[in-house]
C-alpha cells in the first residue's frame, strides 16, 4: 500500500501549479517575496489536503483487498447407493466416483460434463505437412482475385488441442444407468508459431453426436453405447470433409484396465460430379483409410496410465490403419501431463488419406477416467 500512496502523492505534485520562476523577478522586493511565500503556503496546504485524500483512498483499497471469504453452508446430497453398482464397476478405481459425479451434475442445468479427454498440446511435431491440396485450393482463389500465387508455408510444429463436452438429456430410460446424451468434440490444429501464414488454424474437426448408453448382454460387455455421429471440418470446395455414422460401442472393465471396441456403419451420400460442388460426398473413399471401427485400450498404474487406439481398414490388398499411444502422468494440481504419439492415416479429416506421424507433449484438463 505504500507504493500506491507514493504514486498518488507524486501525481498530486504533478497536478499542482509550480511557483513563479524567480528569473521573472529580476528586482527582489518585499512585495514579490510576500507573493511567493503566500503561494508556497497555499501549495503546502493543498499538498496536505491531497495527502489526506490519498490516505483515505489507501484505506479504502485496503478494505477492498482484505475481503473476508464467502460463507458456506452444508447441504444434503444424495448419491447412488453402493448396492446399485455391479461388481465390475468396482474393478476400476474412480469409475464409481465418476458415475456418481455425472449423475449429480446432470441435475444441474449450469454444468456441462467432459466427454472425451480435454487437452492442450502446445508443442507437437509432424513429419509431413501435406499442404499440396490446401496450396492448390488457396492459389485457385488467389488467381480468381487477381493475386499472385504463393505457398501457404505450413510449419511442422503446431499447437493441437481438443475440447469435448456432453449433456445428459435423460437417464434410466432403458433401465438403470442408461442415459441419453448429446455431445460435441472440437479438435484443432493451430499454426500458432507460423508468422508467414498469420498463425492460422490449419484444420479444425467438429464432431457432434447423440449417444444412447445402456447395459445389455453383460456376458459380452459391461456397458454399451449406440450413437449417431457427424464429423466434418467446416471447409468448402475441395477442402471439405464430412461423414455421418451409426456407431455401436462395447466396454469391458477389469481391475486397472479398460477395453472399448467400436464398430460403425457409414450412412451413404450421393456422389459428386465436381469436387467444388457444395452438395454430395466430400470423401467417398474415407472408409478405405479409416476402416469400420477401432479398438481403445487403457491401463492404469497408480497415477500413471498408458492407452492405445488402433484402427485398420481390414483390406488385405491395400492394408492401412493407424495407432495412437498416450502416456499420462501426474502434475501438481488437478491437471495431468501427457505425451502422445500418432502413426498412420486419419489423424485429422483433411489428412484422412495421407500418412502422418506426430509426437506431442501437453496437459490434460480431463481424462477418460
Amino acid at each position: 500500500m505504500n507504493i500506491v500512496k507514493a504514486h498518488l502523492i507524486l501525481l498530486s505534485f504533478m497536478l499542482i501549479p509550480l511557483p513563479h520562476s524567480y528569473a521573472e523577478t529580476t528586482i527582489a522586493n518585499d512585495v514579490v517575496v510576500a507573493e511567493v511565500m503566500e503561494e508556497v503556503v497555499e501549495e503546502e496546504s493543498t499538498v496536505e489536503m491531497l495527502s489526506e485524500l490519498v490516505d483515505d483512498v489507501v484505506t479504502e483499497i485496503e478494505d477492498i483487498v482484505e475481503v473476508e471469504p464467502l460463507k458456506t453452508k452444508t447441504r444434503k446430497v444424495e448419491v447412488i447407493a453402493d448396492e446399485e453398482f455391479s461388481d465390475f464397476m468396482y474393478r476400476y478405481p474412480g469409475l464409481v466416483e465418476k458415475l456418481r459425479t455425472e449423475r449429480l451434475a446432470s441435475r444441474n442445468p449450469y454444468v456441462l460434463l467432459p466427454h472425451k479427454p480435454n487437452y492442450f498440446m502446445p508443442l507437437t511435431h509432424q513429419t509431413k505437412t501435406n499442404q499440396e491440396e490446401q496450396e492448390n485450393f488457396y492459389n485457385a482463389v488467389r488467381v480468381e482475385n487477381g493475386e499472385a500465387q504463393q505457398k501457404p508455408g505450413f510449419d511442422h510444429t503446431e499447437f493441437v488441442f481438443q475440447l469435448s463436452v456432453k449433456y445428459i438429456v435423460a437417464d434410466n430410460i432403458l433401465g438403470k444407468f442408461s442415459t441419453l446424451s448429446v455431445a460435441y468434440t472440437n479438435k484443432s490444429y493451430w499454426q500458432a508459431y507460423n508468422d508467414s501464414v498469420s498463425a492460422i488454424f490449419r484444420e479444425t474437426n467438429h464432431e457432434p453426436e447423440i449417444i444412447l448408453g445402456f447395459k445389455a448382454f453383460q456376458d459380452w460387455a459391461d456397458f454399451w453405447t449406440l450413437s449417431f455421429n457427424h464429423q466434418s471440418n467446416g471447409q468448402v470446395g475441395s477442402l471439405s470433409r464430412s461423414w455421418n455414422r451409426i456407431i455401436l460401442g462395447a466396454t469391458k472393465v477389469w481391475p486397472n484396465k479398460l477395453l472399448y471396441v467400436r464398430a460403425w456403419y457409414r450412412i451413404p451420400e450421393e456422389s459428386k460430379s465436381d469436387k467444388m460442388d457444395s452438395i454430395g460426398d466430400d470423401n467417398p473413399d474415407i472408409h478405405k483409410h479409416l476402416g469400420y471401427g477401432d479398438i481403445f485400450y487403457l491401463r492404469k498404474s497408480g497415477d500413471h496410465s498408458i492407452s492405445a487406439t488402433i484402427r485398420n481398414n481390414l483390406d488385405i490388398n491395400n492394408n492401412v490403419g493407424s495407432i495412437e499411444l498416450d502416456w499420462t502422468y501426474p502434475l501438481p494440481g488437478n491437471v495431468k501431463g501427457f505425451i502422445q504419439y500418432f502413426n498412420g492415416y486419419g489423424e485429422s479429416l483433411i489428412d484422412y488419406d495421407q500418412y502422418q506421424e506426430r509426437i506431442g507433449i501437453g496437459i490434460k484438463i480431463t481424462d477418460w477416467l
